[in-house]
């Protein structure tokens, strides 16, 4: 190496780069906040280049391998693959097995921008779909056909948290040979390990739950290694990886997710059974109720009601909108598994771009409030909901 003085504005560039480190193991996962890595010599690259080795983080980084491994840890799964968004990953996800000419079986009242990725993008592909009327085995299997590849269903349901018999559909779709594709999100990996009920992929939006505090985007796909792979793949050409950082935040958020979620389902349950009371309310949607025409399925396939609660209110839109607008303490923001409690519109929001025709069959009516349950105090949620219903 040449071991003349380096030039002042080459030493500024790598400055800190090769700052030899201590004995030590740090307590906090480090973040590797890099886009590339450094070889000591050409055998070091060629080992990148092969997958041998860390190359480039649009491939793979530290921070989003050491969240995968967690969640897939929590799945019981072989391995796991982040995304930069839970879109990135359902996408991902179903472009796995849907190639031209490939069917997919799917489920009316789905969250609405899977429903516009299955319906109106995924077609400009090739791939054809069929919805059914509700994820139970009865009504997916007739929809099969030879040219089915894959049944895609949320394991509860947004925005009504109708609730998917994955047993008996994990059961159909080996015994039909066909993959079966699960956005497990609202039940966290705590409440639900849909490979353990026969799905081929779990797909969690980690924005949500997973990272808990409102401050990072990413998704995480869970299964066979062999399946990882090919998402894998898709991933790194799509460009839809997760950023360190995001990844690192995630993996903090992570570590409470069981303190936040025992708080959460055991406030969200108060908040439904309160809702039930309170005049204006005309339907509350929630699995822990026994109302809910889920219940005992929810009893069988989950290890608890979650804490999401959607309800139905007077007036449709124009009562939807007056509650709406008179929330206090629950702010009126998008996404959903915060430690803040967040009200959205369904029907003017996340589902706005379906056509009535499309809200109707999945059940999403004009005055649906959908209420994602915070750790504030339960008592604090019901007198605000009491006062915007007032």
């Amino acid at each position: 190496m040449n071991k003349r003085p380096l030039h002042f504005s080459t030493q500024l560039a790598h400055a800190g780069m090769h700052m030899p480190l201590p004995d030590a193991r740090p307590h906090a996962p480090p973040l590797y906040q890099t886009a590339g890595f450094e070889y000591d010599d050409a055998a070091g690259a060629e080992e990148a280049a092969l997958g041998k080795r860390y190359l480039y983080a649009r491939d793979a980084s530290p921070n989003e391998d050491a969240l995968g491994r967690a969640v897939a840890a929590l799945e019981g799964a072989e391995a796991a693959v982040v995304f930069a968004s839970g879109m990135g990953a359902i996408a991902a996800a179903l472009e796995s097995y849907l190639g031209d000419g490939a069917h997919l079986v799917t489920v009316d009242g789905l969250y609405g921008g899977s429903h516009e990725l299955i319906a109106g993008v995924m077609p400009h592909f090739g791939a054809r779909h069929a919805f059914v009327s509700a994820a139970t085995a009865a009504a997916i299997e007739p929809a099969i056909g030879p040219a089915t590849r894959a049944v895609f269903v949320e394991s509860i349901s947004n925005p009504l948290l109708r609730v998917a018999e994955l047993d008996q559909i994990g059961a159909l779709c080996r015994r039909r040979n066909v993959a079966l594709l699960v956005d497990a999100t609202f039940a966290t990996p705590l409440l639900q390990r849909p490979l353990e009920q026969g799905a081929t992929l779990s797909i969690h939006s980690g924005t949500k739950y997973i990272s808990g505090h409102g401050d990072v985007m990413c998704g995480v796909v869970s299964g066979a290694a062999v399946e990882i792979a090919k998402v894998r793949k898709l991933r790194k050409f799509h460009g839809a990886n997760c950023d360190p950082f995001g990844a690192w935040l995630a993996l903090r958020g992570l570590r409470t997710l069981a303190l936040r979620l025992e708080r959460q389902v055991a406030t969200a349950a108060r908040v439904a059974t309160a809702l039930q009371a309170m005049k204006g309310v005309e339907r509350v949607h929630y699995p822990g109720l026994e109302s809910h025409p889920d219940h005992a399925l929810a009893r069988r396939v989950l290890g608890g009601f979650g804490a999401m609660v959607s309800f139905e209110v007077a007036g449709g839109l124009d009562g939807a909108r007056r509650v709406y607008d008179r929330l206090g303490v629950i702010a009126r923001a998008a996404s959903l598994g915060d430690l803040t409690s967040l009200m959205t519109h369904p029907a003017r929001f996340s589902h706005v771009r379906l056509s009535p025709d499309e809200r109707r069959r999945g059940g999403i009516e004009d005055g649906l409030l959908r209420l994602s349950v915070g750790i504030e105090d339960p008592a604090d949620l019901i007198d605000d909901l009491q006062h915007a219903l007032g």
